[in-house]
């Protein structure tokens, strides 16, 4: 009996949530949701999952309003998950992305929040919204970080500090623990939220990995909806986001200490 790629496919997202693998599992789960809405059926024998049937999920992912970067990430995992049936002997090795575009262009100046726009955002009054005012104090304290990534934000833990120092290790793949200075804009922040939990912050609710995952996602979404207001209430040129952070900090760290400047 041929073996059906869903079913396949979703051992290996369990795999992946048993593993810690929490973000990829998501992404995998998101990837076969669309590819279930493409086809209309959950249903997929291997001997049907063709390149040619690849171009044409694409083609409608990009038709139906997903982006060239979230079309790509879409594709790369269900080749990656293909790639898995390949080792265990379970499929052909074909080429299945063949005639797709999965290269990552060249990338481009991102577009910032000026000076003036970030002292505007700083002393914003926004303490008729929580949401906001929680968003706001993220970017700097991601900025005042030297640019720490969300994910990496949602997972610092009390014993990282250390007197004058924060230790911890990125949730990136391969990298190591990272030492930034702490400091009184840093504690003001971390003083504003307190957490009942040994996370810094109050994002990770649960000790299971899997649901972890998901306040971590529930969080950034809020996060990414209050930016939207606060580009609107403060007049920006640009909706903050949490990766242009680690430019900002770049472009400010070259003149004067980032807290005194913002």
């Amino acid at each position: 009996m041929e073996h059906d790629f869903f079913k396949y496919a979703s051992q290996i997202i369990a795999r992946d949530n048993e593993a810690g693998r929490c973000d990829a599992a998501h992404n995998r789960e998101m990837s076969l949701r669309c590819l279930a809405a493409f086809l209309g059926k959950e249903q997929l024998p291997f001997s049907e999952l063709t390149p040619e049937l690849m171009v044409q999920f694409e083609a409608w992912l990009l038709t139906n309003g997903r982006k060239a970067s979230t079309s790509r990430l879409y594709l790369n995992q269900i080749n990656a998950i293909y790639n898995y049936a390949v080792k265990e002997n379970l499929v052909p090795k074909i080429k299945l992305l063949k005639g797709v575009k999965t290269t990552i262009p060249a990338k481009q100046d991102r577009e910032l929040l000026t000076d003036t726009e970030l002292r505007r955002m700083r002393y914003a009054d926004l303490s008729d919204s929580r949401p906001m005012s929680f968003a706001r104090d993220m970017f700097f304290f991601s900025i005042y970080g030297r640019g720490i990534s969300f994910t990496d934000l949602a997972n610092i833990k009390k014993t990282d500090i250390q007197g004058f120092l924060l230790t911890y290790t990125s949730q990136a793949i391969s990298q190591p623990r990272i030492t930034v200075q702490w400091d009184s804009a840093m504690q003001e922040i971390a003083d504003r939220y307190p957490s009942d939990t040994e996370y810094l912050f109050p994002f990770i609710t649960s000790d299971n990995k899997v649901k972890a995952s998901r306040d971590v996602r529930r969080v950034r979404e809020n996060v990414v909806n209050a930016f939207k207001q606060i580009a609107v209430r403060c007049n920006l040129s640009v909706v903050p986001s949490m990766y242009m952070v680690k430019d900002i900090y770049q472009r400010l760290i070259e003149r004067v200490s980032v807290s005194k400047i913002i």
